[in-house]
C-alpha cells in the first residue's frame, strides 16, 4: 500500500519551526530589512542635476523643500510676504505685501536696576550700558544710605574689585600660613558714613592737633584734598555722587572738625542728589522683591 507523504508537510517538529512561521507572517520592520545597495539603473532613474551641474540622488526634491517661497520675478516679494504670514500664523496683517509692524524701541542707553529688600535693608543693583555696576543699600526704616560700592569692567575682560564709596569694605582676615605681612592697626582708616543731610567722611587714627590739618577743594580736579603740615598724611577724595550728576563742588558746602583722633569731613548734600536717591527708593517700593516672601 503506497504511503501518502503530503499529510506530513504541516507537522511542527519543534518550537523553532513555530517561531519561524510566526516571524514570517509578521511585517518586516524597515530597520530590520536586509540592506541591498542601489543598482546603476535605480541611480539613473533617481539622479538629477543641481544648479551647479553636479548629479544628485534626491531627484531635486531637497532643493524644493529648502526653497522658502515659490515663484520668482515680480511676484517674489509678494510670495515672500505670503510665506512669512503663513509661518507667523497670519499675524503679518491682511495685506500680504505690507511690511511687519516695528517693535517698541528699546532704550539701550538707560541703566537697568534690580531691587531687593531683605535683612532690614533696601538694595538696588544698577547695571550701566558701559558695563559698570553700582550696588546701593538703604536702611529700610530711616532710608539712609548705608553702603555704596561700584566697579568697572577691566580692559582685557574679567571683573574688577569693588570700590567702596559709602561704608567700609570687609576687613581681610590675616592667614599666618599664606600671608607674610599684616596691616598695622594703628594705620589711618578711611571710610564714608553719610547722614540724611551730609556726605561725611571719617579718617580714624589721626592723633595730631587740629591746627595741623588742611581740608580744601581742588576745583580743577573736583576733589577734596586733605593734607597735614607735618607731612604725615595726604588724601584726595572723589565725590562720585556729584560726578554722576555733573555737579561741581562748592567751597561753602564743605566743613570739617577733629575729635577723638578722628578727622570728620562733611559736605552738604545737594537737592539733586536727594531727588536721585528718592527715585531709587520709589523703585524699590514699586518693584522690590522681599526676600522673606521667597
Amino acid at each position: 500500500m503506497p504511503v501518502d507523504y503530503s499529510k506530513f508537510d504541516n507537522i511542527e517538529d519543534s518550537d523553532e519551526e513555530a517561531e519561524k512561521v510566526a516571524a514570517a507572517k509578521q511585517p518586516v520592520k524597515p530597520w530590520e530589512a536586509p540592506f541591498s545597495p542601489p543598482t546603476r539603473e535605480l541611480a539613473k532613474k533617481t539622479s538629477s542635476k543641481s544648479a551647479s551641474g553636479r548629479e544628485t540622488l534626491d531627484g531635486g526634491e531637497l532643493e524644493k523643500r529648502l526653497q522658502v517661497c515659490q515663484g520668482g520675478g515680480d511676484d517674489q516679494a509678494a510670495a515672500m510676504a505670503e510665506t512669512l504670514s503663513r509661518l507667523y500664523g497670519g499675524q503679518m496683517g491682511a495685506n500680504p505685501g505690507a511690511p511687519p509692524e516695528e517693535a517698541a524701541p528699546s532704550k539701550p542707553n538707560q541703566p537697568k536696576k534690580t531691587c531687593v529688600r531683605g535683612d532690614g535693608r533696601k538694595k538696588v543693583h544698577t547695571q550701566n550700558p558701559d558695563g559698570s555696576e553700582v550696588v546701593e543699600e538703604f536702611d529700610e526704616r530711616t532710608e539712609v544710605l548705608l553702603l555704596r560700592k561700584s566697579r568697572k569692567p577691566k580692559a582685557f575682560g574679567g571683573e574688577a574689585d569693588w570700590v567702596f564709596e559709602v561704608g567700609q569694605a570687609p576687613e581681610k582676615v590675616f592667614d599666618p600660613h599664606s600671608d607674610t605681612m599684616k596691616v598695622s592697626s594703628s594705620n589711618p582708616i578711611f571710610l564714608r558714613k553719610d547722614t540724611p543731610e551730609l556726605f561725611q567722611w571719617r579718617i580714624r587714627n589721626l592723633p595730631y592737633a587740629a591746627d595741623v590739618y588742611s581740608v580744601t577743594i581742588d576745583q580743577e580736579k573736583q576733589q577734596i584734598v586733605v593734607r597735614t603740615s607735618n607731612k604725615k598724611y595726604f588724601k584726595r577724595i572723589d565725590v562720585e555722587d556729584l560726578a554722576r550728576l555733573n555737579l561741581k563742588l562748592m567751597d561753602e558746602s564743605l566743613s570739617w572738625k577733629h575729635q577723638h583722633n578722628t578727622l570728620i569731613i562733611s559736605y552738604a548734600r545737594p537737592t539733586e542728589v536727594i531727588k536721585a536717591e528718592q527715585e531709587s527708593l520709589k523703585l524699590v517700593a514699586k518693584t522690590g522683591m522681599n526676600l522673606k516672601d521667597m
